[in-house]
């Protein structure tokens, strides 16, 4: 029941639920659809509720056995599921799909030979690659093929926005038609004004057919959401059944489901892997050509990262039909620029796929305002928000990194340079949200008391929960890492902007080390707030922050002082799953990521463990100690205790967050984009035969 599982569809589509099949959250079910990719997303398709009917024409003075595959939590029951003993088997595979299997014995009619017979059932749920699509298939044998039994399927069509519960008694979306098709497959169609769900249902050896019998489930309970204090019951609707009758043999069926934006028309369609197959498959040598030749564990979790990986590359229609951006995470994040920025390298550029790196790059520079690119895509398809001070830096280092991966001067001066040459401008100059170069000293000062524009951005009910305006560190370690990668970026091209650009450079690094050196054991300054008078203050916290001053590729400091940052975050803040976010001797510790919206938010960055931070982490190490064996060795070690999870409660994914401490319960997004990338990324510099 706490173990989840998640599909994807390359247009920020999804189906979601968990490996006992009872939905827990409102965003579980079998197809929610992307109608302006990645974003406006509906749940179209929720569970389908299954039911296996042996010997429906038994004797008349016994009730047919009617077996309820399809499992649901009910506010007003006096007992929840928490496990099915009939379900024997839950596979996620590399293809795609999501496998249950379910074996039991069911008592025969009286006076049969045997007083029992074995009945197996299968489900297998596939999402299309590209469309928003989704195919079940259905296998079943009751008796080795001597019983009769009848398979009624009625699908539950939310067709709501994913992140809002239906209003109990609101009624079912309608049902506008209903028919058989040339092949026999029997098919209905539910409209609403947003979109249109085709359903069709065809069955080997055995008709198929609708009945439009309306279906209410009444007060299905959401355990995730009422955990985090939110709305968390619904009533559910089907707009009827699909019946397939068996005289005895064995059934094989296909409930195939399609979506369309309102006015549109389109034809069901049966979701095909061959794509994406290929697509991992390329994904996964590139990475081996990257790491060099390793054991048979080790390659087996790289093919695994490769997969979880492209689950978060989508197809984006904010700037055209082509574009390309990353979904941040499953089930509730859109496109961000900052964890898109921080995630490109470990997703697209290690995975071989630097067109695609191109296209997110492209995407985002073309919707810069003000020397900003967005911090987030609207969810709604509106107009995008900027209220950021680090993700226009990492896309400088995105852009540095690509340009690097592919050494194309052309693209990168065409259509990147311009981008990165007007950030660095703005941010000299000043720009929004009071972002801009202190003419003091060089150093980056951004936001005031009121907004939250680094990725510690939790803010709730008028709280600011980790207050960071000023200078912090980490945007300060990009902002020079940002200025040098451009120094070499331009250099041979664009020589007076290289001279201006070493000197900004050499200036920032001498007032970053004045600056932050001196912090919490040994490490660095996580932040400095103006006092009021025209000074300074310095935060007295030891977060992770500082760590990108380690990691990063050009470092404001030098070997001895990367080594001491590097230590006190070992010594602090490291974990088996990722950096906390605060030292846990500080009296703002929070040691548990649970509670109310309010209460995970407080939590939230002030000692919740981030996996993402790992890929830093082992970076910083590795660039401190040379690259050495020693230190990859550890690297290593790191990175399989954390690819282990991938085995845990969300099956092929790395969640988001976990409990600072033990047992760390994972929480938040079952599958997060720079969690799976920066795990992939540590893996190459770990393994690749040369530091970068």
């Amino acid at each position: 029941l706490a173990t989840e599982w998640v599909l994807t569809n390359g247009l920020g589509g999804f189906a979601m639920g968990t490996v006992l099949g009872v939905p827990t959250r409102r965003y579980h079910g079998c197809l929610i659809a992307a109608l302006s990719p990645p974003v406006r997303r509906v749940l179209a398709l929720g569970p389908v509720a299954e039911t296996l009917i042996l010997d429906p024409a038994g004797p008349a003075d016994t009730d047919p056995r009617a077996e309820h595959l399809q499992l649901f939590d009910f506010a007003d029951a006096e007992v929840h599921p928490s496990t099915d003993p009939r379900l024997t088997r839950f596979e996620r595979t590399g293809a795609g799909s999501c496998r249950w299997v379910y074996e039991f014995d069911a008592p025969r009619a009286p006076g049969a030979a045997s007083p029992t017979a074995r009945v197996t059932f299968e489900r297998t749920l596939t999402l299309a690659d590209g469309r928003n699509a989704a195919s079940i298939g259905y296998e079943a044998c009751a008796g080795g093929g001597s019983i009769p039994f009848r398979i009624e399927l009625r699908p539950l069509t939310p067709m709501r926005d994913m992140h809002e519960l239906g209003a109990p008694d609101g009624g079912p979306p309608e049902l506008t038609r209903a028919w058989t098709d040339d092949a026999g497959g029997a098919c209905a169609r539910i409209a609403t004004r947003e979109a249109t769900l085709t359903l069709r249902c065809l069955a080997e050896g055995a008709p198929a057919r609708f009945d439009a019998e309306p279906h209410s489930w009444k007060r299905i309970r959401y355990a995730w959401e009422s955990a985090r204090g939110l709305d968390a019951i619904e009533d559910a609707h089907a707009p009827g059944v699909f019946v397939i009758e068996s005289a005895g043999q064995p059934v094989r069926a296909q409930l195939d489901a399609s979506v369309e934006k309102a006015g549109d028309t389109g034809d069901p369609v049966v979701a095909e892997a061959h794509a994406r197959d290929g697509r991992r498959r390329a994904m996964v040598n590139a990475i081996r050509h990257v790491c060099g030749p390793t054991d048979d564990a080790r390659a087996r979790i790289l093919a695994r990262l490769a997969c979880a990986a492209d689950d978060f590359v989508v197809r984006s229609s904010a700037v055209g039909a082509d574009g390309r951006s990353i979904i941040a995470g499953y089930p509730w994040f859109a496109d961000w620029g900052r964890d898109s920025m921080i995630a490109l390298p470990g997703l697209l550029l290690v995975t071989g796929r630097t067109e695609e790196a191109f296209g997110v790059l492209e995407t985002f520079g073309n919707a810069r305002q003000n020397g900003l690119i967005p911090n987030r895509f609207d969810d709604d398809a509106g107009p995008a928000h900027y209220n950021t001070a680090d993700a226009s830096l990492w896309y400088i280092h995105a852009c540095a990194q690509w340009f690097a991966a592919t050494g194309d001067r052309g693209r990168f001066f065409d259509a990147l340079a311009p981008a990165c040459a007007e950030i660095i401008e703005a941010h000299t100059q000043g720009t929004d949200y009071r972002i801009g170069a202190d003419p003091a000293d060089g150093l980056m000062r951004a936001g005031d008391a009121k907004t939250q524009l680094t990725w510690m951005d939790a803010r709730r009910d008028g709280v600011t929960f980790t207050p960071r305006h000023g200078k912090p560190v980490e945007i300060n370690a990009l902002w020079h890492n940002a200025l040098v990668s451009l120094t070499g970026a331009f250099e041979g091209d664009r020589d007076e902007a290289v001279v201006e650009l070493r000197a900004r450079a050499g200036r920032v690094a001498t007032s970053f080390r004045a600056s932050f050196l001196g912090g919490p054991a040994g490490g660095l300054v996580d932040c400095l707030t103006p006092d009021g008078s025209g000074g300074w203050e310095k935060s007295a916290e030891l977060r992770p922050n500082q760590i990108f001053a380690a990691s990063l590729p050009h470092s404001p400091l030098d070997a001895a002082d990367t080594r001491h940052v590097v230590a006190a975050v070992r010594e602090h803040l490291l974990t088996p799953v990722g950096l906390r976010t605060l030292a846990s001797e500080d009296p703002g510790y929070r040691a548990r990521f649970e509670g109310t919206l309010f209460d995970r938010d407080a939590a939230y960055h002030n000692g919740t463990v981030w996996p993402w931070l790992l890929g830093p982490y082992v970076e910083g190490m590795l660039r401190s100690e040379g690259f050495s064996a020693s230190a990859r060795g550890r690297a290593l070690e790191l990175l399989d205790r954390m690819a282990s999870e991938l085995d845990h409660q969300g099956v092929g994914q790395i969640w988001e967050v976990y409990d600072a401490d033990e047992p760390r319960r994972p929480d938040g997004c079952i599958a997060q984009a720079w969690s799976v990338a920066e795990l992939l990324r540590g893996y190459t510099l770990a393994m690749g035969t040369s530091g970068r």
